[in-house]
């Protein structure tokens, strides 16, 4: 190794050994500054320039420990190896040297070779320390240029993945990550015929990697929702998705649960999560949705199901669902409590709100102070008149210019495209890019969706609406509708519309016409639309929503005029 070359100061009240310590020190190459006692070395030192101080025990104003003890308060945090110069023996005062913070002896009378060797041995020392400091200080602004890139990435995965939707007052959570990132996510958005999509997933591992899987979900979640797709086709886009970029060892665990407040109904799919827990009327004590599916990214795209939970609600009943860092969630005595903490949920003994028992219970246990997994918790007030049905501007960017549009078009559905196809997100993206009309997204899709299911339903598939009046009767009719559905061989769905505008107005003209052999529409008061009914208030709520509606054929066609 090459000798480095020091600047030391040397502090020695004997002129004589002052200057032959100078002289031998200069030999060996060094620069050497000297001082005449203590209180002269404490005023020449310079830690910018200094690397190295020889220091005499017995100095007159100020000894060898009393200034090694300020010389080391001028340096800091650098390292400034302080030698002392003696010829004594008695362990009591080396001992003291070592206690002010020492580095080494080099006792009197010199040795050259042995002055030689430790001045060696000191400068390693120093390029070591001098490394390790700019490794440090290297990391620190590594460590800094990370911590401002985990934020700002942060702050774009956050409004990715967050909606306004999640302010709205039936919903409440708790999002509370081990790491920057949190690889659990809530996502929450309105449909364009009111109500709203939920999704509450859970992602193999922690932090980064965990989290960069729910910029693809949320990005499908969102748009395709805006669109007006239903679970049913969501899902296995999500699940597509993920097993596609994924590494095989990541998934997702999910529930996905679809509010329809027109008809008040709640589909719920669960894939990997822990049971949901569905509080119906004032009765304390949860139904389970336990999970029937594999989480999502796991599955090819051929071998994934979407079985669903159909529920009709009240309003009175609440939802609350969790992730695993809940269930799983250690105490602050480091105690995995699995079910036990959660029993009184699961027993029916909590009275108050659900979520905010489960959130104060996560507190008081300590868990939320210092998580061990990312912690995610949602709940869901069904109260109707709490689930916003406004569209919030789920329709993408509006044109600023309003141009008028006039065209038409017609859609026609055999039995084969009525099984597999659901043709209102394909209509309802066409007839929002008219300026204008793009703002009643909502109304626009309510209509389309009630007239189509009324078609297909009732005309097609001839289901009697009446089963819906019970809640057994409601999944029954749902059953029947699959049923049928699936067997369907012949059967036709034909939708016209057209569309005439100025720079002022517009108006929207929608005729849905079926197979079936039509239906004594005249009974049908359609001026009467009861909120607390579940069945029979689609085309009432269609005469609300439109300037004009007439029936054809029986019953079998529908037209609607829409204005705006």
């Amino acid at each position: 190794m090459k000798e480095q070359r020091l600047k030391i100061l040397v502090a020695d009240d004997n002129p004589s050994d002052r200057l032959l310590l100078e002289t031998m020190l200069s030999q060996f190459g060094h620069i050497v500054e000297t001082a005449m006692d203590g209180q002269d070395a404490v005023d020449k030192f310079d830690p910018e320039t200094v690397q190295l101080v020889c220091l005499d025990i017995k100095m007159p104003r100020k000894d060898g420990w009393e200034a090694a003890l300020e010389i080391q308060k001028i340096a800091g945090n650098r390292l400034v190896p302080i030698v002392f110069l003696s010829g004594l023996s008695d362990p009591v005062a080396l001992q003291k040297c070592l206690e002010v913070g020492a580095t080494d002896f080099i006792s009197k009378p010199y040795n050259p070779t042995l002055v030689s060797a430790k001045l060696n041995a000191i400068a390693r020392l120093l390029v070591l320390q001098r490394t390790l400091s700019e490794q440090r200080d290297e990391l620190s602004l590594l460590n800094q240029q990370m911590v401002h890139d985990q934020e700002v990435a942060k702050i774009v995965y956050e409004r990715i993945t967050h909606s306004n939707c999640l302010n709205d007052p039936a919903l409440k959570t708790l999002h509370q990550g081990s790491h920057t990132f949190n690889g659990d996510v809530i996502l929450a958005a309105y449909k364009p015929n009111g109500g709203m999509h939920l999704l509450l997933g859970d992602f193999t591992g922690h932090g980064l990697s965990a989290a960069i899987g729910a910029l693809p979900l949320a990005d499908i979640f969102f748009e395709w929702t805006a669109k007006g797709f239903v679970m049913r086709q969501i899902l296995p886009e999500i699940n597509k998705r993920l097993q596609a970029i994924l590494p095989p060892n990541m998934f997702c665990a999910a529930a996905f649960i679809d509010i329809n407040v027109v008809n008040r109904t709640v589909e719920v799919w669960n894939g990997g999560l822990p049971s949901l827990l569905y509080f119906s009327g004032q009765d304390s004590t949860p139904r389970l949705i336990k999970s029937e599916s594999l989480p999502l990214g796991i599955l090819e795209e051929r071998e994934f199901e979407t079985n669903v939970e159909l529920l009709s609600y009240g309003p009175t009943d609440r939802f609350v669902a969790f992730t695993d860092g809940v269930y799983e969630a250690k105490t602050a005595d480091n105690k995995i409590r699995y079910n036990q903490a959660l029993d009184p949920l699961y027993q029916g003994e909590v009275l108050s709100d659900p979520f905010d028992w489960l959130t104060t219970m996560l507190d008081e246990q300590g868990i939320l102070n210092d998580p061990h997994d990312d912690i995610s918790v949602l709940g869901i007030d069904l109260s109707i008149d709490m689930i916003s049905q406004q569209n919030a501007d789920l329709s993408g960017a509006t044109l600023e210019n309003s141009y008028p549009a006039n065209f038409s078009f017609k859609y026609e559905l055999q039995a084969e495209s009525l099984k597999n196809t659901d043709p209102l997100p394909y209509l309802l993206q066409i007839l929002t890019t008219v300026s204008g009309l793009d703002k009643h997204s909502s109304e626009v899709f309510m209509i389309l969706s009630e007239m189509y299911s009324n078609a297909l339903e009732h005309g097609v598939l001839q289901l009697d609406s009446d089963l819906k009046k019970t809640v057994e009767g409601f999944s029954q009719y749902y059953q029947q509708r699959d049923q049928k559905l699936q067997a369907l061989e012949h059967g036709t769905v034909n939708i016209a519309a057209q569309v005439t505008s100025d720079e002022q107005h517009g108006s929207l003209t929608v005729s849905v016409t079926d197979s079936g052999k039509g239906f004594d529409f005249e009974r049908i008061n359609l001026s009467e639309l009861d909120h607390e009914k579940p069945y029979n208030r689609g085309l009432s709520l269609v005469n609300q929503l439109c300037d004009e509606m007439s029936f054809a054929k029986a019953g079998a066609e529908l037209k609607v005029v829409f204005r705006w």
